[in-house]
């Protein structure tokens, strides 16, 4: 049975480079406001569903930029209004359900699918996961099943500046291959997958030569309260088993690393 994560793919692919972006609109003053929605469709193809905390300030900068980013992380050919974050999401979780009815046609039509006992799954969730005078955070997580002996998860975050929507990446660290950085990545990973050594770690990635150069998420930085969360993709640097390695470096330990850009979020 053929496996395919076309969105989850799409949206690991989205964040191969870095990217920043400013946007029209007001200045957002205080917490970003949010109001839980979600769509659920369950039907004989399978399980399709998108729960967002959507901000409802739709003549806020930082609106525009949240829905944008959404938008590209779920394909970028939606081309309307970027006010409101329903019509965004809806737009895409169509085109998955499309694709999926279409797939599970070609399938029966082959004699493939007429006893199957699982459905096409698509479960994905939209959370605000940070929010300060400076910056807001914000976290994609989906999990799509398409067939075959498991489906793919992908975990996508990005820090918007408040000021002006920018997209905070890489590219407001320094330094980020120099022996201090990367022995605080190091430490994460050991930290996450519970280990005592390097050779241990070695053991754990999928290409044992990143030891001596670990490379950055494909994720961007993700600034939290407490510091900067590491989030890396599946199979990013682990095998499926090993999981999706997630920590966080408290900012007392990264910030000699950050540019002033970086460094007037945390103040």
């Amino acid at each position: 049975m053929k496996v395919i994560h076309s969105i989850t793919l799409l949206a690991l692919a989205v964040l191969a480079m870095s990217t920043a972006s400013c946007t029209q609109g007001k200045a957002i003053q205080g917490d970003v406001a949010t109001k839980e929605d979600s769509i659920i469709v369950n039907n004989q193809v399978g399980e399709f569903s998108i729960k967002a905390a959507c901000p409802t300030d739709s003549s806020a900068a930082i609106t525009t930029a949240i829905n944008e980013f959404l938008s590209e992380t779920l394909g970028g050919s939606y081309d309307g209004s970027l006010t409101s974050t329903m019509p965004v999401v809806k737009f895409y979780l169509d085109k998955v359900i499309l694709k999926d009815s279409t797939d599970l046609a070609d399938l029966q039509k082959e004699g493939l699918a007429d006893n199957r006992e699982w459905k096409y799954e698509f479960k994905a969730n939209i959370d605000k996961i940070a929010d300060t005078p400076n910056y807001v955070t914000y976290l994609y997580t989906c999990y799509e099943y398409q067939g075959g002996a498991h489906g793919g998860t992908a975990t996508i975050g990005q820090t918007f500046r408040k000021a002006d929507g920018r997209r905070i990446g890489w590219e407001v660290f320094t330094n980020v291959y120099d022996e201090g950085f990367q022995k605080l990545i190091k430490q994460g990973l050991m930290r996450f997958w519970k280990l005592k050594n390097d050779s241990e770690l070695q053991n754990a990635l999928i290409n044992p030569d990143n030891i001596y150069q670990l490379p950055l998420p494909q994720c961007g930085p993700l600034f939290m309260k407490d510091g900067v969360r590491f989030v890396y993709g599946q199979y990013e640097i682990a095998p499926y088993a090993a999981g999706m390695p997630d920590f966080t470096i408290p900012y007392n330990q990264v910030q000699k690393f950050m540019k002033v850009t970086a460094k007037n979020l945390i103040q």
